[in-house]
């Protein structure tokens, strides 16, 4: 079981772990926003950085006791966050892009604002932490079913577009509603080709994150990974 917290953002939820459990330090992906590292580094806890495969699992392995931050990417890898807390006690889940994701882990949050629910960001942390306090719990949100629906339904219509020039394999869990579809293309010009697309569809597609060094393998999903957002309709392409 977990207990609930709710904040403003999901950066916020962070640094109350990070106060709560004094955690000094944490091993954190270099794909990923630079709003994490920055609030780490407000709460004097040092990140270690770790690389992704083509799968967009961890290349390295942490020790039993280590902290692990694992951003579920676009809310399309539950597969990767179950195979991980089996592995690593301390993992903890960032669903900014699977809100409606349960919780699993040592502690999860998510971030309401990109589905459309405004500035409500839930922290979840597993009860079996004798630090927490029960006068902090909030109640659980209640989701809209129509809009978790809507996710899911407008994945499938990208993928039905977008499958075969797509270079990542993709598959759903039944209980997945991803923030995004993601779409590796073949080349960084075809990549930039689709964005201009979609952008004469006032579909405004945000490239993530900030730019990594060419000989790291996170490069390709930098320069040529565009995720397509799951809360618009789209036309073929």
């Amino acid at each position: 079981m977990y207990t609930c917290f709710k904040f403003d953002r999901g950066r916020n939820c962070l640094r109350y772990l990070v106060k709560t459990f004094c955690i000094k330090e944490i091993h954190i992906p270099y794909y990923l926003c630079d709003v994490i590292r920055h609030t780490l580094f407000q709460e004097n806890c040092k990140p270690l950085f770790y690389h992704i495969d083509d799968n967009f699992l961890p290349e390295k392995q942490f020790n039993k006791e280590d902290f692990v931050l694992y951003p579920n990417y676009f809310g399309v890898f539950k597969r990767n966050v179950h195979k991980l807390v089996k592995i690593y006690p301390k993992l903890i889940i960032d669903n900014a892009h699977a809100f409606y994701d349960e919780p699993v882990g040592f502690a999860s949050f998510n971030s309401g604002i990109k589905f459309g629910y405004g500035e409500n960001a839930y922290l979840w942390i597993k009860n079996d932490n004798e630090i927490l306090s029960n006068s902090q719990a909030e109640s659980q949100p209640v989701f809209k079913i129509d809009m978790k629906q809507k996710c899911r339904n407008r994945f499938f219509e990208l993928h039905k577009i977008y499958s075969g020039i797509n270079k990542l394999n993709i598959n759903l869990t039944n209980d997945e509603y991803p923030f995004a579809y993601p779409l590796l293309a073949t080349s960084i010009e075809k990549a930039d080709n689709l964005v201009k697309n979609l952008s004469k569809q006032n579909i405004t597609i945000y490239r993530y994150w900030n730019s990594l060094p060419k000989n790291f393998n996170e490069y390709k999903f930098y320069s040529r990974l565009v995720p397509i957002p799951t809360n618009h309709a789209l036309s073929a392409q």
